[in-house]
């Protein structure tokens, strides 16, 4: 059985992703270990009341949960866009708030470095948000790059070179904190999976079949829901990116259509493109873009998962 830390910025899609991984643990494929948390989405304070409010409302606070980073690791990330809604979950109002009480005392970040330390080689990382937790980590513990097992991150873009970017944006979680990205991809020694922006967007599923086949039949679905339909309602497709990694994550070999390995480096000057994933084919090769994942199963997956829920 596979094991996994999830960071997560909850986020409708990485809510959305921690109920395929805990699909996943009652299926016995995968044990998660932990949730932490850090701000992205939104602030660290909503990151952590809408994670206990999903645990509660599926009976899983058993599972250790960690506040992390407030914010990145050299200056506030000044352009939020409120895409998932100012408290990153669609600014629904709630009849009671969840207890913060059961949230570990222990910072995020030392939680990480110590669960890996202690099971060297056998945890995974599963990433949804910005990777400010993940570096502090990293310099926390000088082993713990050669300790994790492999690391699945969010994020990026997966282009052939800057001159494309002239029209494109670069992607959120990497632009968040473009120092810690480049701490992560510079410092492990194990693999890294990387699902960039590009790849979601190809991903896209109809919102009809969003809301009307997959549908809000369980109150679980039924929460994301009534989030998602104010979050995607300018949209014209459904683009759940953490879920689609926390899928892949889970049957590599199954779910993963096709991927490259590369040479990625972080580009950190201050332009327009800090935070921009330079990809290269020449190098020394240090990540696995997916470039395609199975969509069809995916979308199986779901409907299984809310028929289990």
């Amino acid at each position: 059985m596979r094991r996994v830390i999830v960071d997560v910025d909850v986020g409708s899609d990485d809510y959305l992703a921690i109920l395929i991984l805990l699909y996943a643990e009652k299926l016995n494929k995968v044990r998660v270990e932990a949730i932490t948390c850090t701000s992205g989405n939104t602030n660290i304070h909503n990151v952590i009341k809408n994670t206990v409010r999903l645990l509660e409302l599926i009976g899983r606070t058993d599972i250790p949960i960690f506040e992390g980073a407030y914010e990145p690791l050299m200056k506030c990330f000044e352009n939020l866009n409120n895409f998932h809604g100012k408290d990153g979950f669609g600014d629904l109002l709630h009849d009671d708030d969840p207890d913060l009480s059961i949230v570990r005392k222990e910072h995020a970040a030392v939680a990480i470095a110590s669960l890996v330390e202690q099971n060297y080689g056998e945890i995974s990382l599963v990433c949804l948000g910005p990777l400010t937790n993940i570096a502090l980590a990293i310099k926390m513990n000088k082993h713990f790059s050669e300790s994790v097992k492999d690391i699945w991150l969010m994020g990026g873009n997966h282009l052939d070179n800057v001159k494309d970017l002239l029209d494109e944006q670069v992607e959120f979680n990497f632009a968040h904190d473009p120092e810690a990205a480049d701490i992560v991809l510079k410092s492990m020694k194990n693999s890294i999976f990387i699902l960039p922006w590009e790849t979601t967007e190809r991903l896209g599923i109809s919102l009809d079949w969003r809301y009307n086949i997959l549908g809000d039949k369980t109150p679980v679905l039924k929460l994301l829901t009534e989030a998602e339909r104010r979050i995607w309602e300018n949209s014209n497709y459904w683009q759940p990116c953490d879920a689609f990694l926390a899928f892949a994550y889970i049957h590599p070999d199954k779910y993963i259509l096709k991927s490259s390995n590369l040479c990625a480096k972080i580009i950190l000057e201050e332009t327009k493109y800090k935070g921009f994933l330079s990809l290269e084919k020449n190098g020394t090769k240090n990540v696995m873009i997916l470039e395609d994942i199975d969509k069809e199963m995916f979308k199986k997956y779901l409907l299984e998962l809310a028929l289990n829920s």
